[in-house]
């Protein structure tokens, strides 16, 4: 049945230019159900992990067209090969750098967000401009995903990187320091504060420490216009539509 329905489909995408969008039709009525809507995976592997990034196009053709032996990826030996074209440029589109995307959202609103109300800039640089002490963003739509990039607003924790765990210790004096953990171990530890200070300190003076196994870093609950702006940022040109 499903076969039929995309052997349907096809007929109006057949001659189309390879494109992003006409993959993510034919992507959703033959692949998602085992792949997952996003490329996430369910039933079958995830299409965002590093291996599946490293493929070719033709690769991902080549497995489109033919399957895979010994799994339960079928071929699809009568789909037209524009067909097949555009569902291999959707998928690759799961991993490409977020600056070759088109996004939903507005980077103007997002970029509004970002310098203003939603504090980003209090703790991110960008291009020289915001603060400490979290990561520099300047190069980061070259960088990430949209799918990644999209993971770190909502969840920022998910995947996070050595050097950014938060971190709450309680000096001699009596004093908080808040920041994140930059370095660690048994006997001292650096943490990298709000102004972008870095205190070296020895854990045995500390009255307390706590290094959290989470970021700094709020969820963002409605993130397209900051993953709009996000996604612009780089530090060459942006590649040409």
């Amino acid at each position: 049945m499903r076969r039929l329905w995309l052997l349907a489909l096809v007929i109006g995408l057949a001659h189309a230019q390879p494109s992003i969008e006409a993959g993510r039709e034919l992507y959703m009525g033959a692949c998602s159900g085992c792949h997952g809507a996003t490329g996430e995976g369910s039933q079958g592997p995830s299409l965002l992990s590093g291996r599946a990034g490293r493929l070719s196009h033709q690769t991902i053709a080549t497995i489109i067209r033919k399957g895979v032996t010994g799994s339960s990826m079928p071929d699809f030996p009568l789909l037209p090969a524009p067909s097949v074209a555009n569902i291999a440029t959707f998928v690759r589109s799961l991993t490409a750098p977020a600056i070759s995307a088109q996004l939903p959202g507005d980077p103007a609103r997002g970029r509004a967000l970002f310098f203003g109300d939603g504090k980003c800039s209090t703790c991110h640089m960008l291009l020289g401009q915001g603060g400490h002490p979290g990561p520099d963003l300047s190069n980061i739509g070259a960088e990430r995903s949209v799918h990644q990039l999209r993971e770190s607003l909502r969840k920022p924790s998910a995947r996070l990187e050595e050097g950014y765990r938060s971190a709450t210790a309680v000096l001699p004096d009596g004093s908080t320091l808040r920041g994140v953990a930059r370095n660690y171990n048994n006997y001292s530890v650096q943490i990298l504060d709000a102004t972008g200070r870095l205190h070296l300190l020895e854990r045995r003076n500390l009255k307390s420490l706590e290094i959290a196994e989470s970021s700094m870093m709020p969820p963002v609950a409605n993130p397209e216009d900051l993953l709009a702006f996000l996604a612009k940022q780089s530090t060459r040109p942006p590649p040409q539509q």
